[in-house]
Protein backbone atom coordinates (compact mmCIF):
# COMPACT_ATOMS: atom_id res chain seq x y z
CA UNK A 1 0.00 0.00 0.00
CA UNK A 2 1.57 3.42 -1.17
CA UNK A 3 2.23 6.20 1.70
CA UNK A 4 -0.21 9.07 1.21
CA UNK A 5 2.52 11.27 -0.49
CA UNK A 6 3.24 9.20 -3.38
CA UNK A 7 -0.86 8.94 -4.50
CA UNK A 8 -0.79 12.87 -4.08
CA UNK A 9 2.83 12.77 -6.15
CA UNK A 10 1.47 10.51 -8.89
CA UNK A 11 -1.79 12.40 -9.08
CA UNK A 12 -0.34 15.56 -9.27
CA UNK A 13 2.16 15.31 -12.32
CA UNK A 14 -0.84 14.36 -14.42
CA UNK A 15 -2.75 17.22 -13.19
CA UNK A 16 -0.10 19.82 -13.86
CA UNK A 17 0.26 18.55 -17.70
CA UNK A 18 -3.85 18.49 -17.98
CA UNK A 19 -4.11 22.00 -16.26
CA UNK A 20 -1.74 23.30 -18.69
CA UNK A 21 -3.10 22.20 -21.64
CA UNK A 22 -6.47 23.56 -20.54
CA UNK A 23 -5.25 26.54 -19.68
CA UNK A 24 -3.36 26.55 -23.25
CA UNK A 25 -6.64 26.14 -24.96
CA UNK A 26 -8.65 28.50 -22.98
CA UNK A 27 -10.97 26.31 -21.51
CA UNK A 28 -9.90 27.25 -18.00
CA UNK A 29 -8.65 31.24 -16.70
CA UNK A 30 -10.20 31.41 -13.41
CA UNK A 31 -7.79 30.94 -11.01
CA UNK A 32 -9.69 30.71 -8.16
CA UNK A 33 -11.93 28.21 -9.46
CA UNK A 34 -8.87 26.18 -10.48
CA UNK A 35 -7.89 26.18 -6.95
CA UNK A 36 -10.93 24.67 -6.06
CA UNK A 37 -11.11 21.46 -8.76
CA UNK A 38 -7.16 20.89 -7.96
CA UNK A 39 -8.44 21.33 -4.07
CA UNK A 40 -11.02 18.64 -4.96
CA UNK A 41 -8.91 16.52 -7.07
CA UNK A 42 -6.22 16.39 -4.09
CA UNK A 43 -8.90 15.39 -2.06
CA UNK A 44 -10.35 12.47 -4.09
CA UNK A 45 -7.11 11.37 -4.31
CA UNK A 46 -6.34 10.35 -0.71
CA UNK A 47 -10.12 9.87 -0.12
CA UNK A 48 -9.95 6.08 -0.79
CA UNK A 49 -7.61 5.30 1.98
CA UNK A 50 -10.76 6.79 4.48
CA UNK A 51 -11.01 2.94 4.92
CA UNK A 52 -8.19 2.88 6.83
CA UNK A 53 -8.64 3.35 10.41
CA UNK A 54 -5.28 5.76 11.14
CA UNK A 55 -5.21 7.08 7.80
CA UNK A 56 -4.95 11.26 7.75
CA UNK A 57 -8.08 11.87 5.72
CA UNK A 58 -10.19 9.77 8.06
CA UNK A 59 -8.72 12.17 10.85
CA UNK A 60 -9.40 15.31 8.99
CA UNK A 61 -13.14 13.61 7.58
CA UNK A 62 -14.29 12.84 10.80
CA UNK A 63 -12.97 16.10 12.23
CA UNK A 64 -14.77 17.93 9.64
CA UNK A 65 -18.16 16.21 9.66
CA UNK A 66 -18.35 16.30 13.56
CA UNK A 67 -18.33 20.26 12.82
CA UNK A 68 -21.03 20.00 10.00
CA UNK A 69 -22.83 17.79 11.64
CA UNK A 70 -22.94 19.04 15.36
CA UNK A 71 -23.60 22.71 14.47
CA UNK A 72 -26.41 21.62 12.25
CA UNK A 73 -27.81 19.58 15.18
CA UNK A 74 -27.32 23.21 17.71
CA UNK A 75 -28.67 25.27 14.96
CA UNK A 76 -31.60 23.52 13.74
CA UNK A 77 -32.71 22.06 17.05
CA UNK A 78 -31.53 25.28 19.45
CA UNK A 79 -30.25 23.45 21.90
CA UNK A 80 -29.44 26.15 24.46
CA UNK A 81 -27.47 23.71 26.40
CA UNK A 82 -23.52 23.99 25.54
CA UNK A 83 -23.22 20.23 27.38
CA UNK A 84 -25.21 18.89 25.18
CA UNK A 85 -23.60 20.33 22.17
CA UNK A 86 -19.79 19.18 23.17
CA UNK A 87 -20.98 15.63 24.36
CA UNK A 88 -22.74 15.49 20.74
CA UNK A 89 -19.96 16.47 18.98
CA UNK A 90 -17.77 14.15 20.96
CA UNK A 91 -19.80 11.40 19.91
CA UNK A 92 -20.24 11.77 16.62
CA UNK A 93 -16.45 12.32 15.98
CA UNK A 94 -15.90 8.92 18.24
CA UNK A 95 -18.01 7.16 16.15
CA UNK A 96 -17.08 8.20 12.97
CA UNK A 97 -13.56 8.37 13.43
CA UNK A 98 -13.53 4.40 15.09
CA UNK A 99 -16.29 3.45 13.02
CA UNK A 100 -14.63 -0.39 11.61
CA UNK A 101 -14.33 -0.20 7.95
CA UNK A 102 -12.13 -3.02 5.86
CA UNK A 103 -9.62 -1.49 3.59
CA UNK A 104 -9.59 -1.59 0.07
CA UNK A 105 -13.75 -2.21 0.38
CA UNK A 106 -15.96 0.14 -0.86
CA UNK A 107 -14.15 3.17 -1.07
CA UNK A 108 -11.84 1.17 -3.41
CA UNK A 109 -14.09 0.91 -6.24
CA UNK A 110 -14.82 2.58 -9.34
CA UNK A 111 -18.32 3.52 -8.65
CA UNK A 112 -17.82 4.93 -5.52
CA UNK A 113 -15.23 6.87 -7.12
CA UNK A 114 -17.53 8.23 -9.51
CA UNK A 115 -20.07 9.30 -7.22
CA UNK A 116 -17.54 10.89 -4.88
CA UNK A 117 -16.54 12.62 -8.11
CA UNK A 118 -20.23 13.93 -9.13
CA UNK A 119 -20.77 15.13 -5.94
CA UNK A 120 -17.77 16.86 -5.57
CA UNK A 121 -18.06 18.44 -9.40
CA UNK A 122 -21.95 19.43 -8.45
CA UNK A 123 -20.17 21.30 -5.85
CA UNK A 124 -18.12 23.24 -7.80
CA UNK A 125 -20.96 23.62 -10.20
CA UNK A 126 -23.13 25.35 -7.44
CA UNK A 127 -20.42 27.77 -6.43
CA UNK A 128 -19.37 28.90 -9.49
CA UNK A 129 -21.80 28.28 -12.18
CA UNK A 130 -19.73 26.11 -14.35
CA UNK A 131 -20.69 25.84 -18.28
CA UNK A 132 -21.37 22.04 -19.02
CA UNK A 133 -17.91 22.09 -20.51
CA UNK A 134 -16.21 23.59 -17.97
CA UNK A 135 -18.20 21.18 -15.52
CA UNK A 136 -17.81 18.15 -17.58
CA UNK A 137 -13.54 18.94 -17.24
CA UNK A 138 -13.90 19.54 -13.74
CA UNK A 139 -15.63 16.16 -13.01
CA UNK A 140 -12.61 14.64 -15.13
CA UNK A 141 -9.88 16.25 -13.29
CA UNK A 142 -11.55 15.07 -9.94
CA UNK A 143 -12.20 12.07 -11.04
CA UNK A 144 -8.43 11.35 -12.38
CA UNK A 145 -7.41 11.91 -8.35
CA UNK A 146 -9.32 9.08 -7.38
CA UNK A 147 -8.49 7.13 -10.29
CA UNK A 148 -5.06 7.42 -10.09
CA UNK A 149 -5.33 6.42 -6.57
CA UNK A 150 -7.17 2.79 -7.55
CA UNK A 151 -4.50 2.76 -10.36
CA UNK A 152 -1.32 3.22 -7.97
CA UNK A 153 -2.60 0.61 -5.52
CA UNK A 154 -3.21 -1.73 -8.37
CA UNK A 155 0.15 -1.27 -9.06
CA UNK A 156 2.03 -1.37 -5.84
Amino acid sequence: MPFWKIHLIFDLIFVVAFIGILFEAGVLENIFSLIFIVFFNIISAIFPDIDTPKSRIRKYISFFLTLIIGLYLIINFNIGSLIFGVTSMILIYLVIRFFPTKHRGITHTFLFGVILSVILTLILWFLFEFSLEKTGISFLVIFWGYLSHLILDKIA
